[in-house]
């Protein structure tokens, strides 16, 4: 299953929780990442791009 724009969101979120961190204000840092990624790549390269993003929010 490809990895979300929502499911980063939530992984950013959940990492800020974790850490004692406002999760509003990871979630807008998600969104803007993710701003950034779409106007630079397209198609895989984006997927790819996402799925980085997220292991990224959950591993830490």
């Amino acid at each position: 299953m490809p990895t979300t724009e929502d499911s980063i969101i939530a992984a950013a979120r959940l990492r800020a929780a974790h850490r004692g961190e406002k999760e509003v204000l990871a979630a807008a840092s998600a969104l803007e990442a993710m701003e950034a990624l779409k106007k630079s790549l397209t198609g895989d390269k984006y997927q790819e791009a996402l799925e980085r993003l997220y292991l990224e929010y959950a591993a830490s």
